[in-house]
């Protein structure tokens, strides 16, 4: 007998290749604001399971970028706030816990209750002349560029997030954040988020005195930075692309583009097997890019001239969590850099959560360097021990892993740029979106639908009104445990049957 193959062809509006953070953001986004009919495609068996499930869960908002001499990053931290505010909070109203909060000088962002967001603040741990880095440099350029970056630092952050600026749109709808000449024309007129911790002063006090030398003074800066819930909102996401009629799927292994190269390149189909080893064409009014890892390979086919960079991140998870607070040290030493990030876990669907530490240091070097891995575990171990004191730290159960995250970078090799970035040729069909920062999965998404339309038409229409919630389990299934969860799960796991 003869055994038959045949490809199923498939057609849709739009297709969105990787199932990422960015892939689900965009999908979903794509879906809830047009009528056009769209597929998510994705390597994995699980969508957000390489680098999106692997960082450290931190929402940036520009609190680490505010004292770098270029504010261009800070800015687009900036804008990824109002976009979440404007396109986001208010459909995912029981979920997005970022807000408009009142306050006597006007409206300004917030993060209360429980949701994607944690409430309980970041604190910037600004170092002063005399703190260790200072103490062993002994360099006077070291001191200016450190009173200088503190300037900066409080400058912009009271401009954005202080009480200098109202974020209420002046239409009375929305929020509107500060534009770039607004950031740049502080005032230093002091700092409203100037504040007091006295557990994270105990921690910095320990941190000097590990060096031998006496506690120093610190700013202790309140930012709207926070720990997020990256597989909730993965979660709520992929619900919301379901309810809008999203075709998701998952385990696929993309085997060739086909193009079209007489005039104009246009993607014409893409050949791919599903999970198992069905083959698929599938053509697409529009095909959109969002692969992260691997994104080097395909930019040949769609002659696509960008440079990507594959960089790589030590992160340490401790359990049960060290401390109940987030802080991080923005010094101008890299070797001070530090984190420390308190998380929750849901294992086993168990309605008592988990707390457990994520430890890094901001730093990040060439994937091809990998010597360089245990030495960046140890200088993490070693000043985690600073703050918190060895016994404490070592008590507990500790994993280290590598998050390897493909980023495009500028002209300038040396200088990251800590955002996305969409190209796309008008006459052709198709936009890759080149990997950036999780921080801006609101404004990748905005900028794409905006994007889309210069190659297919489609009016925006409100879909606010659509119920996602009956599609979450089926979320659930599609999205991948962040990377500490399954530590602590297999942790778990072997402990119980031990």
């Amino acid at each position: 007998m003869v055994q038959l193959s045949a490809a199923a062809i498939n057609r849709v509006d739009v297709a969105v290749i990787g199932g990422g953070i960015a892939g689900v953001a965009i999908a979903e986004y794509v879906a809830r604001h047009t009528n056009l009919s769209v597929q998510l495609l994705e390597k994995n068996s699980h969508l957000g399971g390489d680098s999106s499930g692997k960082l450290e869960g931190w929402f940036h908002t520009g609190a680490l970028y505010s004292g770098q001499d270029d504010g261009q990053t800070f800015f687009n931290c900036v804008n990824g706030v109002e976009d979440l505010l404007n396109h986001y909070s208010s459909y995912f109203a029981s979920r997005c816990n970022l807000t408009l909060g009142q306050y006597d000088h006007g409206y300004r962002p917030t993060v209360s209750g429980a949701g994607w967001f944690d409430p309980n603040p970041v604190y910037l741990i600004h170092p002063q002349r005399h703190s260790p880095e200072m103490l062993q440099s002994g360099l006077k350029g070291d001191r200016v560029q450190l009173e200088m970056q503190l300037k900066r630092v409080l400058g912009r952050l009271e401009m954005a997030y202080g009480q200098q600026f109202n974020w209420r749109s002046p239409t009375g709808h929305g929020a509107a954040a500060p534009d770039y000449g607004h950031l740049e024309s502080y005032e230093q007129r002091g700092c409203s988020l100037l504040s007091q911790s006295e557990k994270i002063s105990h921690y910095c006090q320990q941190f000097d005195l590990s060096h031998g030398v006496e506690p120093s003074d610190y700013a202790l800066l309140k930012s709207l930075d926070c720990a997020m819930d990256t597989q909730g909102i993965l979660q709520d996401l992929t619900a919301s692309a379901l309810a809008h009629g999203t075709a998701i799927a998952t385990g696929i292994n993309l085997e060739q583009i086909n193009v079209d190269r007489y005039g104009p390149v246009r993607v014409q189909s893409i050949f791919y097997r599903d999970r198992q080893g069905q083959q698929h064409y599938l053509k697409a009014n529009a095909f959109i890019f969002a692969v992260g890892a691997g994104f080097d390979r395909i930019l040949p086919t769609l002659q696509v001239r960008a440079k990507l960079k594959r960089s790589r991140s030590t992160m340490v998870v401790a359990y049960p969590a060290v401390s109940p607070h987030n802080f991080v040290r923005m010094s101008t030493k890299n070797s001070y850099h530090f984190n420390h990030f308190f998380q929750r876990a849901n294992i086993f669907d168990s309605s008592q959560s988990l707390n457990y530490s994520m430890l890094a240091n901001s730093g990040y070097v060439s994937n091809e360097n990998d010597c360089l891995a245990s030495g960046e575990i140890e200088l993490l171990l070693d000043t985690a021990a600073r703050y918190f004191g060895e016994d404490n730290l070592y008590q507990r159960q500790l994993w280290s892993y590598d998050c390897i995250k493909t980023e495009f970078i500028s002209d300038d090799v040396q200088k990251r740029r800590y955002s996305y970035w969409i190209e796309v040729n008008p006459q052709s069909n198709y936009l890759c979106v080149l990997p950036g920062k999780f921080s801006f999965f609101p404004t990748v998404a905005v900028q794409t639908l905006k994007q889309l339309k210069t190659i297919l038409p489609a009016p925006e229409i409100d879909r606010n009104h659509q119920d996602y919630h009956a599609y979450c389990d089926q979320a659930q299934a599609l999205v991948a445990s962040p990377y500490p969860h399954q530590l602590l799960a297999a942790h778990l796991k072997n402990k119980a049957n031990s």
